[in-house]
C-alpha cells in the first residue's frame, strides 16, 4: 500500500515539477514578449514624437511659406504701381519734350525770321541813309 502510494507521490511530483517547468519557460516568454511590446511601444512612441516635431516644423514652414508669398504679392502688387506710375510720368515727360520741342523749333523759326527781317530792316535803313545822305549833299551843291 504504502509502495502505491510512494508511486503516486513520484509521479505527482514528477507531474508538478514538469508543470513548473513549463510554468516557468511560459512565464520567461511572457516576460520577454512584454519587454519586447514595451521596447517596441517605446520605439513607436518615439518616432510618433518625431513625426509630431516633424508635422509641427513643416505646418511651420507651410505658414511661413504663405505669409512670405502674401508680402511677395503685395510688394509684387506695390512694384507694379509704382513701375506703372514710372511708365506713366516717363510717358508724360516724353510728350512734354516733344511738345517743347516743337515749340523751341517753331521759336527758332520765328527767330530766323526775326533775324532775316532785322537784317533786311538794317540794310533798307542803311540803304535809305545813304540815299538822304547824298541827296542832301546834292541839294546843298545845288543851291550854292
Amino acid at each position: 500500500c504504502m509502495s502505491r502510494w510512494t508511486r503516486r507521490v513520484s509521479r505527482w511530483t514528477r507531474w508538478a515539477s514538469r508543470w513548473t517547468s513549463c510554468m516557468s519557460r511560459w512565464t520567461r516568454y511572457v516576460s520577454s514578449y512584454t519587454r519586447w511590446v514595451s521596447r517596441w511601444t517605446s520605439w513607436v512612441g518615439r518616432r510618433t514624437n518625431c513625426m509630431s516635431r516633424w508635422t509641427r516644423w513643416v505646418s511651420n514652414y507651410t505658414s511661413w511659406v504663405s505669409r512670405w508669398t502674401i508680402r511677395v504679392g503685395r510688394r509684387t502688387n506695390c512694384m507694379s504701381r509704382w513701375t506703372r506710375w514710372v511708365s506713366n510720368y516717363t510717358s508724360w515727360v516724353s510728350r512734354w519734350t516733344i511738345r517743347v520741342g516743337r515749340r523751341t523749333n517753331c521759336m527758332s523759326r520765328w527767330t530766323r525770321r526775326v533775324s532775316r527781317w532785322t537784317r533786311w530792316a538794317s540794310r533798307w535803313t542803311r540803304y535809305v541813309s545813304r540815299c538822304t545822305s547824298c541827296r542832301s549833299r546834292s541839294v546843298s551843291r545845288w543851291t550854292r
